[in-house]
């Protein structure tokens, strides 16, 4: 019992700072490079 609550208390933490590096990463949205057009033939037909 003891070892499922200390790979409880793990999993919890690893999960707990995975979302804390994912929200705090300073990226933000990103815009794709300006070198790339956007080819309308290649488009997904609910974009239209």
């Amino acid at each position: 019992m003891t070892y499922l609550m200390i790979l409880l208390l793990i999993v919890v933490a690893m999960s707990v700072e995975s979302i804390r590096l994912i929200a705090r990463d300073g990226r933000g949205p990103q815009r794709p490079p300006v070198s790339h057009f956007e080819d309308a033939r290649f488009r997904a037909p609910v974009a239209r």
